[in-house]
């Protein structure tokens, strides 16, 4: 049975400082490794299709990553789900976020492709607060590619590698990208947002 009991204070609490001032966030060992397994099986055994950019057009060079959107047909996918909206009630109660609902979708790089420098934000838009990315694959190298780049609020340039069982967290509006991956890639897309239902 997959549980998803996350101590979200224990893990963020002592990193809440800086995330106010840089807005990006690394969490190492978030899930029991029971739960990551349904994860990885699930994720595994889903039908993916192409993702698209914001206007609707499917543009390869610019992002190469197939999805599933997590509903009702991914009873993992949902469960984890529910520890992101603890997630969320999380920083309401710290930050005074707003944050409302959650959504997530897995995703599946292919060797060959990334995602090119974007905000989770389009133009004009401020739904989603806070964008986190949760990693599923086994034994992730540095030479395996795929890491994920963002600007911080104060301007750096921060590199991170896509390790098993880590949730990296950031400002929805800051500029990120999904490094040219060197095989095949899983991982969780997740947003937190001001809009629909209350958590």
């Amino acid at each position: 049975m997959t549980t998803f009991k996350t101590d979200w204070h224990t893990l963020i609490d002592p990193q809440l400082d800086d995330f106010v001032k840089t807005g990006t966030m690394v969490l190492d060992d978030v899930f029991d490794k029971n739960d990551l397994i349904t994860l990885q099986n699930e994720s595994g055994f889903i039908d993916y299709k192409e993702a698209k950019l914001t206007h609707g057009e499917r543009e390869s060079a610019i992002r190469g990553d197939s999805i599933r959107w997590i509903d009702e047909g991914c009873p993992t996918g949902m469960t984890y789900l529910r520890a992101i909206d603890e997630l969320g009630r999380y920083f309401n109660a710290t930050l005074y976020t707003g944050i409302r609902s959650s959504e997530a979708h897995y995703a599946c790089y292919p060797a060959g492709f990334g995602y090119k420098w974007h905000s989770d934000n389009p133009k004009g838009r401020d739904e989603r607060v806070i964008s986190a990315v949760f990693y599923l694959n086994d034994n992730w190298g540095e030479t395996d590619g795929g890491q994920i780049t963002v600007v911080n609020k104060q301007g750096d340039t921060v590199q991170l590698l896509p390790k098993l069982n880590r949730l990296v967290i950031f400002d929805s509006n800051l500029l990120h990208q999904v490094e040219i991956t060197n095989r095949r890639r899983f991982s969780i897309a997740t947003w937190l947002r001001r809009d629909e239902k209350l958590l």
